[in-house]
């Protein structure tokens, strides 16, 4: 299964106008000469847009293969600012790519087949502060095109 075909199958339980679901988001906006944490992505990003639901967002990283997921949980640090702008972070994989005992605490577990989700391991609803303004800028930029 491909990365494109996870998310589509994900976008599927995140629908409008109930949430917004952002694919392949950029945690800042605009670039410069030096690299900076700002010039990382989301594989996805959701917000419930409902106040009486808690605007929850929730962060999402697909991984497809053992090999990548082997190297995810050998960078800690690589989802470490996606963690900050969220409530919820889960690890999206098709069946059998991650057992739930090796995610790490904080996270959860998303299992996609063929055209279904499966939560397997839930991840804690986390306060997060306001995000920064390169987020938004970010997000902004996103809505418009």
């Amino acid at each position: 299964m491909k990365a494109k075909e996870v998310l589509k199958i994900l976008r599927l339980h995140f629908p409008k106008p109930e949430w917004a679901f952002i694919e392949e988001l950029r945690l800042g906006s605009g670039w410069n000469s030096r690299r900076t944490k700002w010039e990382g992505r989301i594989d996805a990003w959701a917000m419930n847009c409902y106040p009486s639901k808690g605007l929850t967002t929730v962060s999402f990283e697909v991984k497809v293969s053992r090999g990548d997921w082997l190297r995810e949980l050998n960078d800690p640090n690589k989802r470490k600012l996606a963690m900050t702008l969220c409530n919820k972070f889960y690890f999206v994989a098709p069946e059998g790519i991650i057992s739930k005992e090796e995610v790490p605490d904080g996270c959860g577990l998303v299992e996609i087949s063929k055209s279904r989700m499966r939560y397997t391991k839930y991840a804690p609803h986390r306060e997060c502060p306001n995000p920064p303004w390169r987020f938004v800028a970010s997000l902004a930029r996103r809505a418009q095109g």
